[in-house]
């Protein structure tokens, strides 16, 4: 039984908790308890919308949650540091992935660590569980931040 449980926490699904203000509107600043599968990371179909848990850039003992934006190969419109409206162009590099939360004004992500190794994805995050008055699958939504594909 302990075998089974290890693959399926491993392989499979496992409930993390997303955590935080930088996924609002979607989870709450309290956190949400979500399931996340790990086939998606696995078999490469993880897809720009998709929210994801990674290990952090900044601390890898840590995870973030976060939105892909764009994918290897994609050049990204991003904010320039200090600049009121104006934006600069990001391409990401192969095997990377751009991530973003979803609270633009209160996040800290690719805008800030720049692009993510895919292998540090650890997982898509499909169900919200808790709380049970919101239980239901997560809604995959695609922003317009790539510029060229």
């Amino acid at each position: 039984m302990g075998c089974l449980v290890n693959v399926i926490h491993n392989y499979g699904v496992h409930v993390t908790m997303c955590l935080g203000p930088s996924m609002l509107p979607t989870f709450n600043r309290s956190g949400d308890f979500v399931l996340v599968e790990q086939l998606s990371v696995m078999t490469d179909n993880i897809r720009r919308g998709d929210i994801v848990i990674a290990k952090s850039p900044t601390n890898p003992r840590h995870t973030v949650c976060k939105r892909v934006l764009g994918r290897g190969g994609d050049v990204i419109a991003v904010p320039k540091a200090g600049s009121f409206g104006g934006t600069q162009r990001v391409e990401v590099p192969p095997g990377h992935i751009w991530l973003q939360g979803d609270n633009k004004d209160n996040s800290t992500d690719s805008r800030d660590y720049g692009p993510v190794p895919f292998g540090m994805l650890r997982g898509k995050v499909f169900l919200k569980v808790w709380p049970l008055s919101e239980l239901g699958y997560v809604a995959r939504e695609e922003w317009r931040s790539v510029l060229t594909e």
